[in-house]
């Protein structure tokens, strides 16, 4: 596929995750002003505020999609992206090991040390109290 194709889809995409983001808002703004007008439209589970949502992402990402600043910033970020040299499945698979293996020593120090400090803070709380 070439750039433009993946561009295009990832607008598809935000659209789709805008009208995630904007259902709710809508649905607190009808609760908050009339909640009488979030009615059911299409069951109970698509109401005003979806539609709200759905326009609302629909024209976001046809704006967006329209501003031609944006749009080629996006195929230009396309472009550099197919350039990368992704690393493959063996070594993606590696790094993640070697990551959590060191993420299990460092948190290993860091409780070990943890536990040090606490003794050490209890010792000096403990020769300052009277007996």
């Amino acid at each position: 596929m070439n750039v433009r194709r993946y561009v295009n889809m990832g607008f598809v995409v935000a659209g789709l995750i805008a009208w995630l983001v904007f259902t709710p808002f809508f649905r607190w703004v009808l609760e908050l002003i009339a909640p009488t007008l979030d009615v059911d439209v299409i069951g109970s589970e698509f109401r005003v505020a979806d539609i709200l949502g759905l326009v609302a992402a629909v024209l976001g990402t046809v704006w967006y999609w329209m501003k031609e600043d944006v749009y080629t910033s996006a195929l230009e970020i396309g472009n550099e992206l197919s350039k990368v040299t992704w690393p493959s499945w063996n070594e993606t698979r590696v790094a993640t090991v070697v990551v959590i293996i060191t993420t299990i020593i460092i948190a290993a120090i860091l409780g070990v040390l943890d536990l040090v400090w606490a003794k050490v803070t209890t010792f000096i709380y403990d020769i300052g109290k009277p007996t």
